[in-house]
């Protein structure tokens, strides 16, 4: 059934602050990282390399970053993909929020980051990558729910991660469905109710859920929330095994799943 997981504030200092959902502190897991940073005065932070792959959905403000190019800008409602070995600083010109999402999950040991004022020897593990900017698609678009993918199928044309904004208006409900991929969800405000075959699973704001491969849920949103669903591999309508509802939030209109599979499609066509 679903697993939920409490968030925990692995970075306070004046200005900052990075509350890890799911990684090697939260959930005692390597194979990814996703955590909210919340920004709230100017900033700069070291060079760094990371030996992990980030993903970074900027949800407020904008960031800045350096590399051996020149310099990058994310804004809000952007995502940026950062490959491993992308040699980046990170320079966040006033307040913001971003989730950051590591593969292989993030910690001290393989993030190299470079302490101190002097720019130093980049590490024998840095590439000429560079940060590739995203521009999200609303793939769902329904009275009551808009999901926003910043990375998949549709978004960046990628197989193994899936990362969506979801934004519920008001009280409503998804179908049953039985997904082949894993899910890791980060409550952001309001609360999700899974419900299964064991009972109910509540996730309010400022917790993380963990969803099995195959595992039969039906999505309730009492109230209006904003969460994040981070799918692997990437969220495909075929691979969701949804079973349609008269009444749910992609059912009220039809058109709704209609573009949904068809977003879908012609990413397979393209590739």
């Amino acid at each position: 059934m679903p697993t939920n997981v409490d968030a925990v504030n692995v970075v306070e200092v004046p200005g900052t602050t990075v509350t890890e959902f799911f990684g090697n502190v939260a959930s005692k897991e390597a194979e990814i990282s996703a955590g909210l940073v919340k920004i709230t005065e100017a900033t700069t932070n070291p060079w760094q390399t990371p030996q992990f792959e980030e993903h970074i959905l900027m949800v407020k403000g904008e960031a800045h970053l350096e590399h051996s190019k020149g310099t990058t800008v994310v804004k809000a409602g952007q995502g940026v993909i950062l490959p491993a070995g992308c040699r980046v600083k990170w320079i966040l010109p006033g307040p913001c929020e971003y989730v950051p999402i590591c593969l292989p999950a993030f910690s001290p040991s393989n993030v190299y980051r470079e302490e101190g004022e002097e720019p130093q020897t980049a590490p024998a593990h840095a590439t000429d990558a560079t940060p590739i900017v995203v521009d999200p698609v609303d793939v769902v678009k329904a009275p009551a729910l808009t999901i926003t993918e910043f990375f998949g199928g549709v978004a960046s044309k990628e197989g193994h991660i899936s990362a969506c904004v979801a934004t519920v208006n008001e009280p409503c409900s998804e179908a049953w469905q039985k997904p082949e991929f894993a899910e890791w969800v980060l409550c952001l405000s309001g609360a999700v109710h899974l419900e299964h075959e064991n009972g109910v699973t509540v996730v309010p704001a400022g917790k993380g859920c963990f969803l099995a491969a195959n595992e039969r849920v039906k999505w309730v949103w009492p109230e209006p929330c904003v969460y994040v669903p981070i799918c692997m591999p990437a969220f495909n309508p075929e691979k969701c095994h949804r079973e349609e509802e008269v009444g749910s939030a992609k059912d009220v209109d039809p058109a709704t799943m209609k573009r949904l599979h068809e977003l879908h499609e012609e990413q397979a066509a393209g590739a």
